[in-house]
């Protein structure tokens, strides 16, 4: 490491925020930490070592998220319209996340409630693809460590993030508020199996961006795993969705249209007043600096303005092994 620790020893933040912070200065100097130079500044933050259990990785990886989220926020902008503009940009994005550990170590908070962040060229794939912009409204139902939320907010959006984890939820009202949001009126702190009936009403949307579970309950069966969670979320989500608005969903790979599982999903997302637009494989190294391997599925799902007959157009399917490749796919439903 090269950086200097004055900033953990001056600033009387949260240790999570002061470790954030310290994190955010090496992503600017393009400077790379290893697992070992994490987990010393950590100790240095939180005032005690991870052999001691003053702290646990997922502290500190979620803290080192949102260094990255910081700085993203302050230098990626609105992403260019264009596929080859684009993809450049979130090819300087994962150049930057590698700069930061891959996440080898799990714990059981994070086995159990599935918390496993959309890796940041992914999110702002997300974001590029819903074409969300200035003033446009945003829900993010469950927004982790705000990697999805950090796009929408660039592009000059108005956010409201939902998280049910405590910890999450602290850092991310760091990024709302570092965005001139306040955190106190669009950050709430639920479980999104129930989005719809706990939001406010007046909390609407023209673009949702979501990575829910996949298929744990957030505690509320168990560990018992329900294939159906994500796809729930989604449809929780899509009645905060105002006509003309935009969906753009991370889902488990298994969640697809030949199971017979999922076969009242895929019919509900595209019938009226919804049209599936997108449904995406993407390769499961997409996700491995993240400690997991899985496959994913991205879906893009419309809903038509007011009174608008139904017109079909061509649905993009394909399976994709990288962003840089997603984003040549999704071009035309952009």
């Amino acid at each position: 490491m090269t950086s200097s620790l004055s900033a953990l020893e001056t600033d009387t933040t949260s240790p999570a925020v002061r470790l954030a912070r310290e994190v955010e200065a090496h992503v600017r100097g393009s400077e790379s930490l290893t697992s070992g130079d994490l987990f010393t500044l950590a100790a240095r933050a939180y005032g005690g070592t991870l052999a001691q259990g003053v702290f646990t990785p997922r502290d500190a990886y979620d803290a080192a998220e949102l260094g990255l989220h910081l700085h993203l926020l302050s230098t990626v902008g609105c992403l260019p319209p264009e596929a080859s503009g684009v993809r450049d940009t979130l090819a300087e994005v994962e150049r930057l996340s590698a700069l930061l550990p891959s996440q080898t170590r799990r714990t059981a908070e994070q086995n159990d409630f599935q918390q496993f962040s959309t890796p940041a060229a992914y999110a702002g794939l997300c974001a590029w693809v819903s074409g969300v912009g200035k003033n446009d409204r945003v829900i993010e139902p469950s927004a982790g460590t705000g990697a999805l939320c950090t796009f929408a907010l660039a592009s000059g959006a108005t956010v409201h993030a939902n998280e049910l984890s405590g910890r999450r939820a602290d850092l991310l009202a760091v990024l709302l508020a570092e965005a001139g949001q306040d955190p106190s009126q669009t950050l709430t702190r639920e479980n999104a199996d129930h989005l719809d009936a706990i939001l406010p009403p007046s909390v609407r949307a023209d673009m949702v961006l979501m990575n829910p579970p996949f298929s744990q309950t957030a505690g509320r069966l168990g560990r018992r795993r329900v294939p159906t969670v994500g796809t729930g979320h989604v449809l929780q989500a899509l009645r905060r969705l105002d006509a003309g608005g935009r969906l753009v969903a991370v889902l488990s790979a298994g969640a697809r249209r030949g199971k017979p599982t999922h076969r009242a999903f895929f019919e509900a997302v595209d019938a009226n007043p919804f049209r599936l637009r997108a449904d995406v494989e993407i390769g499961g190294a997409v996700y491995r600096p993240y400690g997991t391997s899985v496959r994913t599925r991205l879906l893009v799902v419309d809903r038509a303005p007011e009174d608008s007959p139904r017109r079909d157009s061509a649905r993009v399917e394909a399976v994709v092994g990288t962003v840089g490749e997603a984003v040549d796919v999704l071009a035309s439903a952009r």
